[in-house]
């Protein structure tokens, strides 16, 4: 009951007002609050706006390169390589000022760069604006915080055109227990000399970024080893006994020490070896199992196949100096609630929450075989469907995020009603289980 009254308290806090100017909040406590809306303004040297126009969907001067990697090229430019699509991404200089409604913060020489896999390849070159960017206040050495953040991620809405599915979705995973990014919303306006002159780019979400500043607030101390895998085909992927054939898929956001890279490859291979009895026995070991199962059941909810369920991407691991065990933190959730149907006719409503697999997933297949670990998973069903994703709770969440800003599509809300209406027979189909 606990845990259900927190859950409530979360998510109601997603829609409540600004804290009290003199109580003390974590760092992006102020800027990050789901139905607040800032104004950006960024400003673009021409020759920089040249360079971000070279940017790719896929490949070009980064192919060949691990996905998610960052090098600097001939010309002493930092390229960044997507992370799905092996896109091309070169960072470009810019000052940017930002406007939270109280203060007024001006940084010069900041870094910005086009980001995405998917949305960036749904966008045209004949409208630049609308894509989705990543900032870096320090990229260039810039010093100072935006309220003790330094990293943001602006989302365009290029495949949500809602704009509502990235803040609605990680309100209910960190309703749920889950560690997730907190999000706002940004009007953003670009001036580039002789091309843009304060010319309005729409609304953004402006997402958190999961990075070690992230790990340090929500899984303290935060000293452990975080990864954001690509191309894992099942969710986890063993690739031997050598640390080296890892890095490129579970991709490290440090060099891992020999005592994190033994662990990682221990949890990949008894992940995937026969012996259902050993990996009953030792899977509590290697992973929070009921944070995994909160993490599993909030994207099975709002039907996210394009994450770990899917098997491939979208996901970030983590593992805890703490107890020694891996975490999973959730990302990218434009393609949930219903935004982009999979299969023949709405496919996105007839995904099993109980059973929810697309392929080969051996982790969840194994524990949802156990029958103590399916009821303990059953009950957090059951917790979540009560206390979290509920009609009256996300429709009010709902209600607050349409009256935040402009310009947005048709909202998740014919989802919402009626994906948590089957949840709820669920439960009661489970009554007594």
């Amino acid at each position: 009951m606990a845990r259900c009254a927190a859950a409530i308290a979360l998510l109601a806090a997603a829609i409540l007002p600004l804290r009290a100017q003199n109580q003390a909040a974590p760092a992006g406590d102020r800027i990050f609050q789901t139905t607040r809306l800032h104004r950006i303004h960024v400003t673009i040297p021409t020759a920089e706006w040249a360079v971000l126009q070279t940017s790719t969907p896929r490949g070009a001067a980064g192919a060949g390169r691990p996905a998610g990697d960052d090098y600097t090229d001939a010309n002493g430019r930092l390229i960044h390589v997507g992370g799905g699509f092996g896109g091309y991404f070169p960072w470009a200089h810019a000052d940017i000022r930002l406007d939270d409604g109280e203060t007024i913060t001006a940084f010069k020489n900041i870094g910005i760069r086009y980001k995405g896999n998917l949305s960036f390849n749904s966008t045209s070159a004949a409208a630049p604006l609308f894509a989705n960017f990543k900032i870096k206040l320090d990229l260039h050495g810039t010093r100072g915080t935006w309220d003790g953040e330094k990293t943001f991620n602006l989302h365009a809405g290029v495949v949500d055109t809602s704009k509502m599915r990235d803040a609605i979705a990680y309100s209910i995973f960190r309703a749920a227990g889950v560690p997730a990014p907190r999000t706002a919303y940004v009007e953003l306006a670009v001036s580039v000399p002789g091309v843009y002159q304060d010319t309005s780019a729409g609304l953004f979400t402006m997402i958190e970024d999961v990075n070690r500043k992230f790990v340090e607030r929500r899984l303290p101390p935060g000293t452990g080893l975080l990864m954001k895998p690509e191309g894992m085909r099942g969710g986890v992927q063993n690739l031997g006994a050598a640390w080296t054939s890892y890095i490129p898929t579970y991709r490290p956001d440090r060099d891992a020490t020999p005592h994190e890279q033994q662990r990682v490859i221990e949890f990949a291979q008894l992940v995937n070896q026969p012996d259902v009895a050993l990996f009953r026995a030792r899977i509590g070991s290697y992973i929070d199992v009921d944070q995994f199962f909160r993490f599993v059941a909030v994207n099975a909810m709002i039907a996210n196949r394009d994450s770990f369920l899917g098997g491939s991407h979208n996901f970030y691991l983590y593992l805890d100096p703490k107890d020694d065990r891996i975490r999973f933190i959730p990302w990218d959730q434009d393609l949930s609630m219903g935004s982009r149907p999979f299969g023949r006719g709405d496919a996105s409503m007839q995904f099993d929450v109980l059973r929810p697999f697309t392929g080969d997933q051996p982790l969840l297949f194994w524990l949802l075989d156990d029958p103590a670990r399916a009821a303990e998973y059953r009950a957090i069903v059951k917790e979540i469907g009560t206390s979290v994703f509920t009609a009256a709770e996300l429709l009010k969440l709902v209600d607050a995020l349409e009256k935040v800003g402009t310009g947005r599509g048709p909202s998740p809300r014919e989802f919402i009603t009626t994906r948590t209406a089957y949840v709820q027979q669920l439960i009661a189909g489970l009554a007594g289980k």
